[in-house]
């Protein structure tokens, strides 16, 4: 069974795609920020991660995947980001970032 680390901190949304996820049959786990998600991944090594953007504290660009990627055996984890931002600027921002950690 493929696990899916959800990291969101709208209980709203996390709930949503944890339900979504194990309908279809993952393992869905969740985390509400970023330092309990870091702990989790370090624990369970998910297979995909999906990450929020915009969080309190740690932000899921730099602070979330800059610290998942540089465990060994991380950097082939794949990581979705999810954000409420529509505007352009936000979208090529994130790919810049994302693209400068990996």
């Amino acid at each position: 069974m493929q696990k899916v680390l959800v990291i969101d901190d709208s209980d709203d949304v996390r709930e949503v795609i944890v339900n979504t996820l194990t309908h279809f049959g993952f393992s869905a786990r969740e985390a509400k920020n970023g330092a309990v998600a870091i702990e989790m991944a370090k624990a369970e090594r998910p297979d995909l991660i999906l990450c929020d953007v915009r969080m309190p504290e740690m932000d899921g660009y730099q602070d979330v995947v800059a610290r998942c990627v540089i465990w060994p055996g991380f950097s082939n984890v794949p990581f979705i980001f999810l954000t409420a931002a529509m505007e352009k600027s936000d979208m090529r921002a994130g790919w810049c970032r994302a693209r400068m950690i990996i």
